[in-house]
């Protein structure tokens, strides 16, 4: 053995440590099987050993339902979850579409006059209203004078007619008698007897004339009051004058419209349907109908007809809406918004509208399964209202739905999720 160098480490210095080291690793593995679960609180507060899991924890790390959010009392009214429930519906189609104001054509006549002639006096212009049996214009008229004497000389032949009726008839009667004391022959009394007919038929032809010039007559003859030889344009209607053809001094004929009257009291809404939308609406759909009126913005009525042809200009259809215009405040021509509740004829589960959610993936609702359990479902929807939606598969009639605070179920999930992926 040789000497220690001066200065340098004692040899028996290393053998204490490599003894120190063997004891403290043989002390760990004694504690880690003898005492692990009584000293490792104690081990953990001197920094030797991390602490132990929490039993909630190893509970919250095992795989969670993707689908399934589990939510108490507080949590629900924390976010404030409300509930509605799934129902079986009358399926009504919304539609919604411009349309433009018309008068209704069974509420409109166009006026001519009935006889050629000037115009004297004009007594309304575009914007009157006016009456049933109102004189609107009159005219000096050439065709009165013609069909009164026309009348006169269809009464003279008249006259005429019936004296030589009767004249043939004195004569038959007298031969009648004559044949009976052998005064006259058979062959008279037959002629006599055609002369009657001649006669009789010379009248009728007579009274026709009569009947024809004195109709003439009555629909050109002035109104009461009126100067002799002329003849009025009178409404026909209430309404309002809504176009005038003829000046005053104007010499005019039967060809031409003299004014346009319209009744305004009940107007119609001309909604251009595009698509599927010309199939879907049916005479009665509801309809509202919603113009610039500061008064009376909101207008209810119902569709009459739709048209069967499609405007090559625009591709729409116009469905006809009547609707009820007491104050005048709607006037033709006018744009307005309409909405047709289109009847689509079936029945099928509703949710309402609240309950809906989007993802990635699509539509779904979150259907309550217990009092605390949430279930997302996917959703496979058809109409859809502001109200309430269609849905053709994921929930059925009867169950409940989260409306209300169903963004914060989403949310909820969609957290988990998230942090089973960190």
């Amino acid at each position: 053995m040789r000497p220690p160098r001066p200065g340098g480490r004692p040899p028996w210095r290393g053998l204490v440590l490599l003894v120190a080291v063997l004891a403290l690793a043989g002390a760990g593995s004694w504690y880690r099987d003898a005492a692990g679960t009584a000293l490792a609180p104690v081990l953990a507060r001197l920094g030797l050993m991390a602490p132990a899991p929490a039993p909630e924890a190893q509970e919250s790390a095992a795989p969670a339902d993707p689908n399934l959010v589990t939510l108490d009392e507080a949590g629900r009214t924390r976010i404030g979850l409300a509930f509605g429930t799934a129902e079986r519906h009358r399926i009504v189609l919304p539609v919604r579409t411009p349309g433009t104001l018309a008068f209704d054509e069974r509420r409109v006549t166009h006026l001519k006059p009935r006889t050629a002639g000037r115009v004297l006096t004009l007594a309304v212009q575009p914007g009157d209203p006016v009456r049933a049996g109102q004189t609107l214009a009159t005219l000096d008229a050439a065709g009165l004078l013609e069909a009164r004497n026309g009348l006169a000389e269809a009464q003279a032949s008249l006259a005429e007619a019936q004296a030589t009726e009767t004249i043939a008839e004195i004569n038959l009667k007298r031969g009648q008698d004559l044949l009976r004391v052998m005064g006259v022959a058979q062959a008279d009394v037959d002629r006599r007897r055609v002369d009657l007919a001649k006669a009789h038929a010379a009248t009728l032809a007579a009274k026709a004339r009569v009947d024809l010039y004195a109709a003439q007559y009555a629909r050109l003859a002035p109104e009461p009051g009126a100067p002799a030889g002329t003849s009025a344009i009178v409404s026909p209607i209430d309404g309002v004058v809504t176009a005038s053809g003829i000046t005053l001094g104007e010499v005019v004929d039967t060809s031409r419209d003299a004014f346009t009257v319209a009744d305004p009291s009940r107007i119609q809404v001309l909604a251009s349907l595009y698509g599927r939308d010309i199939a879907a609406v049916k005479p009665g759909d509801a309809a509202t109908v919603r113009a610039p009126v500061p008064d009376h913005p909101t207008f209810e009525g119902r569709v009459r007809s739709v048209n069967a042809a499609v405007d090559p200009a625009t591709n729409t259809a116009p469905a006809r809406i009547e609707i009820a215009n007491p104050n005048g405040s709607l006037r033709a021509n006018m744009f307005v918004s309409v909405e047709i509740s289109a009847d689509l004829g079936r029945e099928a589960t509703t949710i309402p509208a609240a309950s809906v959610q989007q993802t990635e993936d699509g539509p779904v609702a979150f259907v309550r399964t217990g009092d605390d359990r949430f279930e997302k479902r996917a959703l496979t929807l058809g109409v859809q209202r502001a109200d309430w939606v269609e849905v053709k598969d994921g929930v059925t009639a009867g169950e409940s739905v989260a409306t209300q605070g169903s963004f914060g179920l989403k949310a909820i999930l969609l957290r988990g999720l998230l942090g089973s992926t960190d």
